[in-house]
């Protein structure tokens, strides 16, 4: 599907546009590369049963019904998301799945959260705040709703980290700089959380690369490999015959096996300050 202005302000976007992008996140959360990410996010999450969870930039509430049977019973897990379409997207698919209780979603902006102080146990903002103008806000307002010795987990990427295996190089790096530098949002995202859960005061730091290895069509990485040539194409970076010659010579190497490509998440967690007991 095409990339549209919506992504960068999914509250800009109409009940299609929010069918068509709910859609995209569900399938690319079957893709094997997302899955091991979603997995082990929530490892790092660790929900417990009873907990009151909060995921800022739901979408399509992924996470949110992979938590939910972690914190049965009183528990829930909160998605919020700055589009009321998305929103509801969200508790269609949980419907679907029959995961209605133990979830909930709310529409707001994460830099102004509507939930009293300390009231949740933990926080997640996965593949979020590269899509935020004030990323330290939003840390700041985790950190507000989050009790002391809660948890707070993010992950980003970082597209600087691409590698792929290709014999132009000049091309190959002209082509994914730009990508980086000007589609999708703060794409050094993944190399800033510490940074950002440092200056909010967080304790206990810890961060996680985890290296994503594309062999084949069917990863979450390669697809993101073919928009971002064709973006490049769209924006003047390469031309026609640039991009063809490009994305026919790495499809050649899927044929053949050779096919190789990376990037780097970075996961960040830390605990809310204001007692000795930190949570993991």
């Amino acid at each position: 599907m095409s990339h549209s202005n919506a992504w960068g302000n999914p509250s800009k976007a109409g009940v299609a546009e929010a069918l068509q992008m709910a859609a995209f996140l569900e399938e690319r959360s079957r893709v094997p590369d997302a899955a091991v990410l979603n997995r082990r996010l929530c490892e790092m999450v660790a929900a417990k049963p009873g907990e009151h969870l909060l995921e800022v930039g739901t979408g399509s509430g992924i996470l949110c019904r992979l938590l939910a049977s972690s914190v049965w019973g009183a528990g829930v897990v909160v998605g919020l998301d700055i589009s009321l379409e998305m929103c509801t997207q969200a508790r269609g698919y949980s419907r679907a799945e029959g995961v209605s209780h133990g979830v909930a979603f709310h529409t707001a902006a994460a830099e102004f959260l509507p939930y009293r102080d300390n009231c949740f146990d933990g926080a997640l903002a996965a593949r979020t705040l590269l899509h935020v103008a004030d990323p330290d806000t939003v840390v700041r307002e985790l950190v507000r709703v989050v009790r002391p010795g809660g948890r707070i987990v993010t992950m980003d990427w970082d597209f600087e980290t691409v590698t792929v295996d290709h014999p132009d190089r000049e091309l190959t790096r002209r082509l994914l700089h730009w990508r980086n530098d000007r589609r999708g949002g703060n794409n050094w995202s993944g190399r800033q959380l510490w940074r950002h859960l440092k200056d909010a005061g967080l304790l206990n730091l810890t961060v996680e690369p985890c290296v994503i290895i594309a062999h084949t069509e069917t990863e979450g990485l390669t697809q993101s490999l073919w928009r971002a040539a064709q973006g490049a194409l769209d924006g003047g970076a390469i031309s026609q015959a640039e991009h063809d010659g490009w994305v026919n010579r790495l499809k050649g190497c899927i044929e053949e096996g050779t096919f190789f490509a990376s990037i780097v998440y970075f996961i960040v967690q830390g605990s809310v300050a204001g007692q000795r007991e930190m949570a993991v």
